[in-house]
């Protein structure tokens, strides 16, 4: 009697599961409108379409800022692969700019930085790629593989004109060692750019 219940069972996990795969239904995208409220004041809308295949899943989110004033920002969007979508994103000011911190690509995040005086927009894509081919990287001479393989670059903090990211980088070619680094970043507060200034 159990053999057959375990039997039974087994034969209609496999059937559902082809079911599922078979039919596209089980990787619909998925989509989602949030409003966060902001410590700056206004909300935050976030319009998400989420999507899964057999291998992992992500978020493709764009942003909008509706101030106290009902004025309406762009904030353009945002990419989370194989990441969790907390939904708590928060806006910072610096004098006239909001900077806005989501992710990128795989690994990575972004930094997206409007100027309330002029809408302009300035997205900044904070890649190992980025990191390596900056000057003051450079001037450290650190061994790290050329490939960059399995590295991550995410936004640890954000204060002020202030943003920091946590690189996670393979040390040598043929070795599964990390080794971490805090890259330490400046927004200009007129222009909106963005520059390395030391790692630690």
């Amino acid at each position: 009697m159990g053999f057959l219940i375990f039997v039974s069972t087994t034969v209609l996990m496999i059937i559902y599961s082809i079911k599922f795969f078979i039919d596209d239904s089980g990787f619909e995208p998925k989509y989602e409108t949030v409003q966060i409220e902001q410590d700056v004041g206004g909300k935050l809308i976030c319009n998400s379409v989420y999507d899964a295949d057999h291998h992992s899943w992500n978020y493709h989110i764009r942003y909008t800022y509706v101030n106290s004033d009902n004025d309406t920002l762009d904030f353009k969007t945002g990419l989370l692969f194989g990441r969790k979508w907390d939904k708590h994103e928060q806006l910072h000011r610096h004098k006239n700019l909001l900077i806005l911190k989501t992710g990128s690509s795989i690994g990575t995040d972004r930094i997206v930085v409007k100027n309330m005086k002029s809408d302009s927009t300035i997205v900044y894509d904070i890649s190992p790629e980025s990191i390596e081919k900056d000057k003051v990287w450079k001037f450290k001479k650190m061994p790290h593989r050329s490939d960059r393989c399995c590295s991550t670059s995410y936004v640890e903090d954000i204060k002020g004109n202030s943003i920091v990211v946590k690189y996670r980088f393979r040390t040598l070619q043929h070795s599964d060692e990390y080794d971490e680094k805090l890259v330490w970043y400046k927004i200009d507060g007129k222009s909106g750019e963005l520059k390395m200034i030391r790692i630690d």
